[in-house]
């Protein structure tokens, strides 16, 4: 491992707390499961700083996401923004917007477009679930990190996940995503009919992560060819010793009794890297220890 000074990592310019950026819509549109609009960052018009957010008598969800938001500073990630209840309530309404428009995407081998999709899914995302997030980067980190914390409403919908998760990894570590741009632009108007819209073609891996964790993947998306990409989350272009134009992703996810906690990284090939692996424990193991 690295040392503290070393550990300065690179963050995205846009800045977090500016504009607050789910879990899931970093995934859907780093998928170009969706239409997004220009950057993954959606601004849902509330973040706050962490420490100033949370009572001494706050709820378990709450304390938690702190805690780990405080070990992610320890790691340098000091720019820091936690979500309010009316982003939160907007990411769920976003998720199931996306969940019920999946045209223009089509994903070979074919039998992937499930576990794909079903990966677009974090824990702020359940309906009645008490929820905290908290996204965190640094001046030398170009990506974003996130902590989310949620009382356990529906265990079967996180089992569902981790399943997905499985399935993604045995059976589709590698697939095509071919992604009409109308799509990718978020359009719904005629343009998404249009026969002579272009498309985008990606390749996209996900393997297993070394991480500690009850669930832990890792994937990338990159341009077919080598083609340079929409700059998502900034970092692609700017990875050291990436492909360019490439995303990569690392996601924990962590269930106790009665609360589900994740964390991940979302930027350049840095992230799938054993400092990261190792920092996205730490948070994970903060939070789950403070519930």
């Amino acid at each position: 491992m690295t040392t503290r000074s070393d550990r300065q990592l690179r963050s995205a310019p846009s800045g977090v707390g500016k504009d607050v950026l789910t879990v899931g819509a970093a995934l859907a549109c780093a998928l170009a499961l969706a239409g997004c609009s220009d950057g993954t960052q959606t601004d849902h018009g509330g973040a706050t700083d962490p420490s100033s957010s949370v009572a001494d008598d706050g709820r378990p969800d709450q304390q938690a996401a702190a805690s780990a938001a405080n070990r992610a500073g320890s790691f340098g990630f000091t720019n820091q923004a936690a979500a309010t209840q009316e982003a939160i309530v907007e990411s769920r309404d976003e998720a199931r917007r996306r969940q019920s428009n999946t045209t223009g995407t089509t994903v070979e081998p074919a039998d992937c477009a499930s576990p794909l999709t079903a990966i677009d899914w974090s824990p702020i995302l359940m309906p009645d679930a008490e929820a905290s997030r908290v996204d965190f980067g640094s001046e030398t980190f170009a990506g974003t990190g996130t902590v989310e914390v949620a009382s356990l409403e529906d265990a079967e919908v996180v089992r569902d996940h981790m399943r997905s998760v499985d399935q993604l990894v045995a059976e589709c570590p590698e697939l095509s995503l071919t992604v009409a741009d109308s799509s990718v632009q978020g359009s719904s108007s005629s343009a998404s009919s249009d026969s002579s819209s272009s498309s985008s073609v990606y390749d996209v891996t996900a393997r297993a992560s070394e991480a500690d964790a009850d669930s832990a993947l890792v994937w990338t998306r990159t341009p077919a060819g080598g083609q340079s990409g929409g700059a998502e989350n900034g970092a692609e272009d700017e990875a050291e010793g990436g492909n360019e134009g490439q995303t990569t992703v690392q996601v924990l996810m962590d269930q106790t009794d009665d609360y589900v906690v994740m964390v991940s990284f979302i930027g350049g090939s840095e992230v799938a890297g054993e400092e990261f692996t190792t920092m996205a424990e730490e948070i994970l193991a903060t939070a789950v220890d403070a519930l």
